[in-house]
């Protein structure tokens, strides 16, 4: 049981800093220095780092869920958020050039 907690605290950071960095890039548009070259629509991908910290959140409470049948519950959603999410971050980012020149 210790090492769901530990795993659990790991995603509780990581939805943590992901919706810090969201509510900033919304908020501010502000986007670290490797993101700032491919992402496009800054609004989008704040809203698509926010779903990551929604999707984290909803698959945490399905970690630390007691009864394995809960735990599909709470991961199928959270699976299906975080995919709209990455449709989302594909969206924010810079289209691919048609091929020509390099």
């Amino acid at each position: 049981m210790g090492i769901r907690y530990g795993i659990g605290a790991l995603i509780a950071v990581t939805a943590l800093l992901l919706a810090g960095s969201g509510i900033a890039t919304l908020s501010r548009g502000w986007l670290l220095p490797w993101q700032r070259r491919h992402i496009v629509r800054v609004r989008l991908f704040g809203w698509a780092q926010l779903l990551i910290a929604i999707a984290l959140g909803i698959q945490l409470i399905g970690l630390l869920a007691v009864d394995s049948a809960y735990r599909t519950m709470f991961t199928m959603p959270g699976t299906v958020v975080l995919l709209f999410a990455l449709v989302l971050i594909t969206r924010a980012q810079r289209p691919r050039g048609t091929g020509q020149g390099g």
